[in-house]
């Protein structure tokens, strides 16, 4: 039993519905199950599910025993409910590519002509209402605010519970008068499944299977009866419930579905109860999505438009009509793979599918579809194949423009191979391109690549490895090879990544997303040319691509044009408001004009949008530190560092923060961490020199100086730490003017006199000698560089000391007298 509907009292009050016509100002409840198989519904003979609502709607009105979609994707199916016109006619072909032509008229608004208040209440993003269906109504409810997590994410499958849907449509229809048009959407069957805990009872063990999510639909299908029950709108409400397309199941290897045009896929259930309908009939001829409209239209009383599918109203009375054939099709192995697309024609005899590997089924003898008979009835292929080319001719085809989605949308779609060819650029003949039953390997393959970069568990080189074999398997995709190309980016190897894009180009030249990559690697490469051009040719063919624009302000920053760059990344932000990226590198372009605040502003909106990101909480970290904040770069310095416990720079960095907040025992950890990890770096034994140092231990501080120089010889800073502990020790008996020379003079060569800081060092070493006039004459080049690279404090303490060696005076460092806080 179900709690939401006591079924006992629905059948009892359905059997008042008669084969009258229905009048005009009846109300529309229209509810479509999405990915719901007919042969998984007690209602069509299935045993090892639940499904007493839908059952009970098929004794107490019509049920079609023989319904077909014409396309077993959401949004193209949903079109044809809506306009009575197939997928070419109406233009929505391919889920988050299209969306329905402006051009065709929608049951909504030819309701609403009639004084219909209508509402809909869409469970899933393919029916956003950017995609053209919401045309008409008056309230078209698509929030996903609350949709569940996604284990991989992607935009095409986000969707909430069919719970929250139905709750919508029920507060809408408690607040408004009638006629009404309520059309409930139901997404739940659609992989990936979810177990509920309380919406049905008896369902526990098939809880987060398919059967599991079908009981679960069932369950919310009775709330929206029982509601009609309750208010007393049963009589005058006019119930259809229909599915969109069913689901693979493994029937032909596809767990899914719209890449195939098999039997589970196409036949779909399909109920309808209400005035002038017959209660318990079955109609056995078969009959196909595109006449839902039509026949809906004439049961209230309303006049089409024209729509191609015939009305079924004479079959809904209890009479016989004859059988009809269903047009099929699915053009998504061509827009994600370059596949072959598939179109079907199915009859009351046969199931005919044109493809490279042609399909011809008996019907009436293996409707599993496992026996191809195309090879040895060539007459019924060659009638059937003639029969589908007239259908094809006689559309009056409404060309649909490409749906407007965001930048992080159309990175979700290319993500799931959504980007490999367009309409346009479909030959008239596809003969010559590959099956998809030839490419199922493929398809899995590239399935379980996604899944492993979604879920962080491939590295680079596995990466190339699965791209490869992709190739291997489907040369003629371009997003496989795209996806080589990234991997390879994110593997550092930039130049084998460009040699790969250059060939992406080849195959799709007008794709703005391969251009952007082209031209992000080449940016990456130093070849700013190159890369603008391609990113200029990206905007020009996808304006609002925000990476595009993020990747033009990255060529602005690497001319030296930060303002520029700012404005690239402004407006990426301004398309895409919550970009991590651009917000991280509008910070970068701020800290290229020393504008502090405004750069931590950003690279914290960056970490608001991209928790957890490394590079981002260092960045903050060294900010915070060189701003004299040490608790918040200590707070980021650990975040960062729970990340990636091995960076050796962050330890010492870490060390810096709590040198400044007065804590030199953690430093000093911090620092024998980084010598632990790298003991070639000279680093960390500098920063334990100046932290003995600064508290007095020159003898410390001096052997923590000589391991840096040790370890690195050869570059200037070790050297000149050094040189300036050995001339400026407030320890007169470790001072070394004469090695402290040596090695300031070496240190400066190494830095070819470009370093303030080693000049500085070069001007103490030779007061420490007392060659004053060549401390002075140092100190003054120190300054000069130190103004040059706008250090103004710098070169204010070198100013101090020249006075000092004007007056015969040496330089003596300073130590830290007490620790000091932030």
């Amino acid at each position: 039993m179900m709690k939401y509907l006591n079924i006992a009292a629905l059948l009892l009050g359905l059997t008042g519905c008669d084969s009258g016509s229905a009048a005009k100002g009846t109300n529309l409840l229209l509810i479509t199950l999405d990915t719901t198989r007919a042969d998984r519904l007690g209602a069509y003979g299935y045993q090892g599910g639940s499904t007493p609502i839908l059952d009970s709607l098929a004794l107490s009105g019509v049920t079609f025993e023989e319904a077909y979609t014409p396309a077993p994707m959401t949004l193209p199916a949903h079109a044809t409910m809506l306009t009575g016109l197939l997928p070419p006619e109406h233009g929505a072909r391919v889920n988050g590519v299209h969306k329905l032509s402006e051009e065709v008229p929608t049951l909504g608004e030819l309701l609403g002509e009639e004084g219909y208040r209508s509402g809909a209440f869409v469970a899933a993003f393919v029916l956003d209402a950017r995609f053209g269906l919401a045309r008409g109504f008056d309230h078209y409810d698509d929030d996903l605010s609350a949709a569940y997590s996604q284990d991989t994410p992607g935009g095409l499958s986000t969707y909430r519970p069919g719970e929250q849907v139905v709750d919508s449509a029920l507060t809408w229809l408690k607040h408004g008068e009638e006629p009404f048009f309520a059309w409930v959407h139901l997404y739940d069957a659609h992989y990936p499944w979810h177990p509920h805990g309380d919406g049905v009872e008896d369902a526990s063990e098939a809880s987060g299977t398919y059967d599991g999510e079908v009981t679960y639909m069932d369950a919310q299908v009775g709330r929206l009866l029982q509601h009609l029950e309750d208010e007393g709108l049963s009589e005058n409400t006019l119930v259809v419930a229909v599915a969109d397309h069913g689901e693979g199941l493994r029937d032909h290897h596809e767990i899914e579905h719209a890449y195939l045009l098999n039997e589970e896929v196409l036949h779909i259930p399909w109920f309808m109860r209400g005035p002038g309908i017959q209660a318990g009939h079955r109609v056995q001829a078969l009959v196909s999505l595109e006449d839902l409209q039509p026949t809906v239209l004439e049961l209230l009383g309303v006049d089409g438009f024209g729509a191609n599918g015939r009305s079924l109203v004479a079959a809904l009375s209890g009479e016989s009509i004859p059988s009809g054939e269903s047009y099929a099709e699915t053009q998504l192995p061509w827009t994600s793979y370059r596949w072959a697309p598939q179109y079907s024609l199915t009859t009351e005899e046969w199931k005919y599918v044109r493809t490279p590997q042609t399909e011809l089924y008996s019907r009436e003898r293996d409707r599993g579809e496992l026996a191809n008979l195309a090879g040895t009835k060539l007459d019924v292929v060659a009638k059937l194949d003639a029969r589908l080319r007239e259908i094809e001719s006689a559309f009056i085809v409404h060309e649909s423009e490409e749906a407007k989605l965001s930048d992080e949308e159309n990175e979700q779609l290319a993500a799931l191979g959504y980007t490999s060819g367009s309409m346009d650029e479909l030959p008239e003949e596809v003969g010559e391109l590959a099956d998809v039953k030839q490419r199922l390997a493929a398809k899995d393959l590239a399935a379980d690549l996604r899944q492993g970069i979604a879920k962080g568990l491939l590295s680079p080189a596995e990466r190339v490895e699965f791209s490869q074999r992709l190739i291997a398997l489907s040369p003629e995709t371009p997003s496989f090879l795209n996806g080589l190309g990234e991997a390879y980016i994110e593997m550092g190897d930039l130049e084998s990544a460009l040699g790969v894009f250059e060939k992406v180009l080849d195959m799709v030249p007008t794709d703005a997303g391969v251009h952007y990559a082209f031209g992000d690697a080449l940016q990456q490469s130093g070849r700013t040319p190159e890369a603008r051009e391609h990113l200029e040719m990206a905007l020009s063919l996808s304006p609002d691509m925000a990476a595009a624009h993020v990747g033009l302000g990255n060529v602005f920053r690497s001319e030296g044009r930060p303002d520029l760059a700012a404005g690239a990344y402004s407006e990426a932000l301004r398309l895409r408001p919550e970009y991590p990226e651009a917000h991280f590198n509008l910070g970068q372009s701020f800290l290229d004009r020393n504008m502090v605040k405004a750069a931590i502003e950003n690279f914290d909106l960056a970490l608001k949008y991209r928790e957890g990101w490394t590079q981002a909480h260092s960045r903050l970290a060294r900010l915070h530190l060189e701003v004299g904040s040490p608790g918040k770069a200590r707070e980021h310095f650990e975040e960062a560092l729970a990340s990636v416990p091995g960076d050796v720079g962050l330890n010492i960095d870490l060390g810096l923060a709590f040198e400044q907040l007065g804590m030199p025992e953690q430093a000093r950890e911090q620092y024998l961490k980084a010598i632990d990890l790298n003991p070639q770096y000279f680093r960390p034994y500098v920063n334990l020199g100046n932290l003995a140092f600064g508290y007095g231990n020159d003898a410390i501080a001096l052997e923590q100086y000589e391991k840096g120089f040790q370890v690195a010889p050869n570059i200037p800073e070790p050297a000149a730490r050094l040189a300036r502990f050995l001339s400026t020790t407030p320890v007169a008996e470790l001072r070394q003017g004469e090695r402290a020379v040596a090695l300031a003079e070496a240190a400066n060569e190494m830095s070819m006199g470009n370093s303030a800081v080693v000049l500085d060092t070069l001007a103490a070493a030779y007061a420490c000698v007392e060659e004053y006039p060549m401390a002075m004459a140092a100190a003054l080049q120190a300054k000069k560089r130190a103004s040059l690279d706008g250090n103004r404090g710098l070169a204010e303490q070198i100013q101090k000391r020249w006075a000092l060696y004007a007056t015969n005076q040496p330089y003596v460092q300073e130590r830290l007298v007490e620790p000091q806080g932030e």
